[in-house]
């Protein structure tokens, strides 16, 4: 299944980095990525991603909890 994950945070480059590594992480496969920065340091990250539902929904989950990240939204 093929899905597209969008995320919202603070703290710009950081917060990049910190959902990119959760990503590597998960049984899925990245397709495509990609980030805008807004001048406040706000950063909305889309990753296009395929895999079974059950492992999107767990890096879903992961990337919800980390600490700078306002919001999580699967597509």
């Amino acid at each position: 299944m093929e899905r597209v994950i969008k995320v919202g945070a603070c703290m710009g480059m950081d917060s990049l980095a910190r959902v990119i590594n959760t990503i590597r992480r998960g049984k899925v496969q990245v397709l495509e990525i990609s980030s805008k920065l807004g001048s406040n340091g706000d950063i909305n990250i889309a990753i296009r991603v395929r895999g079974e539902e059950s492992e999107i929904e767990w890096l879903r989950k992961k990337i919800l909890v980390l600490v700078d990240v306002t919001s999580v939204e699967v597509l």
